[in-house]
């Protein structure tokens, strides 16, 4: 997956912080993006994914930052 350059800046600051390397941060948001999807029909976090990405695939790390971002900034 290509990410764009934010998104890797991003995750370097992020693995910095946390003392680990940005692959490792690419990996744990991947699963826990994995981990909510993958709950069971009715469940808050399906839901909540089922609004973002009706097209029911599981989206990428670049996906879901992107949607989310953009939510982040219609609510302010």
């Amino acid at each position: 997956m290509k990410l764009p350059k934010h998104t890797k800046k991003d995750y370097k600051k992020t693995a910095e912080h946390f003392g680990v390397s940005p692959k490792e941060v690419e990996n744990e948001i991947a699963e826990a993006i994995k981990a909510a999807y993958n709950q069971p029909d009715g469940s808050p976090q399906k839901e909540f994914f089922k609004s973002l990405f009706p097209h029911g695939k599981l989206p990428s790390n670049k996906e879901f930052i992107e949607i989310m971002a953009a939510r982040y900034v219609d609510e302010k």
